[in-house]
């Protein structure tokens, strides 16, 4: 009869191995240990073969800022020649700069978006890009607002000049014939309008119609015939047991610190309501009127000072920007050294879904033959 010293080594000695075998170590662990794992976003390398179907290449931020800065030349060339075939004058509205980026919040202190660097100042980027920089002051984090443009630089609309020429009835005209004629919302149910569809008309409609409709690979022509298939095929790679198993992994090392962790959208439903209630709403419908004062009736000086105390937090709003911060800062630090947040999901995830987009091109090879560019 073996004694129990011995019965107990041979245990000990079995999960002494076991643990240290490739096949105990979690999935999170493992992509930790990966040395072509991206330190950053611009070090993401994204494979899509329906991407490069519609001609966009997701992984290069150049390419695709260029290819939307394409789109919208295009479109407002369309809808300048379509406004003139209706007697207006319009000149196109030209972006000096693209407006795609691969990664938001890129600031002047040239951190790559979501490297550790990154990570460990701006956390997950809610409440640390919630205000700009010069409202927080030096001690809290804000967005950079350095190189915004100010509101006494004129109007960026090359068209404001030509509307301000025009008499009521020639404004009204020339806005229907750009957007349409607006929905009347005076005898909808409220029930209704959450489920209306955005249809673009007049001009911008036609616009639209031309480039976005007929774009690159189809366009939305692509999505109407695919759309369902798509949808059904991102449901699949979510409910992969690779991902559900490194979404557990993740969950239960950051449970292990102290936190809850159940997926990528925690932090802004965790964090968006702790910021309710600091600071003036900056998207407020007008602010003159809720401080009940006429701007017509100020000057220029009144004026400046109205708005250097809208933007102003008081003491008690930046105490609990700080205490806000400082938790998002601390659970961001924690969710990625356990191989969690959005870089390290979209790396995981990249494998997986092109595995399940090889499919959807197989089997559809042949419908997809006339998308193609």
């Amino acid at each position: 009869m073996r004694s129990l010293p011995l019965i107990l080594a041979l245990v000990l000695a079995l999960f002494a191995s076991a643990c240290g075998s490739g096949e105990s170590e979690s999935v999170a662990s493992a992509l930790l240990d990966d040395p072509n794992r991206p330190t950053s976003f611009q070090d993401l390398e994204i494979e899509s073969p329906i991407a490069e179907l519609l001609g966009f290449d997701f992984g290069d931020n150049d390419d695709m800022e260029q290819e939307f800065a394409n789109m919208q030349r295009e479109a407002e060339e369309v809808i300048a020649a379509c406004m003139i075939d209706q007697g207006f004058d319009y000149s196109p509205q030209i972006m000096d700069q693209g407006f795609f980026v691969g990664g938001p919040f890129a600031g002047s202190d040239g951190l790559a978006y979501y490297s550790d660097e990154w990570v460990a100042k701006y956390g997950f980027g809610v409440s640390t890009q919630r205000f700009p920089q010069s409202q927080v002051g030096s001690d809290l984090i804000g967005f950079d607002d350095s190189a915004m443009p100010e509101f006494d630089e004129g109007p960026q609309d090359p068209n404001q000049a030509y509307l301000e020429s025009l008499t009521e009835g020639e404004r009204q005209a020339y806005e229907e014939a750009l957007w349409g004629t607006p929905p009347d919302f005076s005898n909808m149910d409220p029930d209704d309008m959450d489920s209306m569809v955005f249809e673009p008309e007049g001009c911008q409609g036609e616009a639209f119609e031309q480039v976005y409709n007929e774009g690159p690979g189809g366009g939305m022509e692509f999505f109407e015939a695919f759309g369902d298939q798509l949808e059904a095929m991102e449901e699949r790679a979510e409910a992969d047991p690779r991902v559900v198993e490194y979404r557990a992994d993740v969950a239960a090392c950051v449970s292990d610190k102290g936190f809850v962790w159940t997926g990528e959208e925690d932090p802004w439903e965790y964090f968006e309501p702790k910021l309710s209630g600091i600071g003036n709403d900056m998207m407020m419908a007008d602010p003159f009127a809720d401080a009940d004062v006429n701007p017509e009736e100020m000057s220029d000086r009144e004026l400046e000072e109205f708005f250097a105390e809208l933007n102003t937090l008081s003491d008690e709003d930046r105490a609990k920007l700080a205490a806000v911060q400082a938790e998002e800062i601390e659970l961001a630090t924690i969710v990625v050294g356990c191989g969690g947040g959005e870089l390290n999901e979209q790396y995981f995830l990249g494998e997986i879904r092109l595995e399940y987009e090889n499919e959807f091109m197989a089997q559809n090879a042949d419908a997809l033959a006339e998308f193609s560019n």
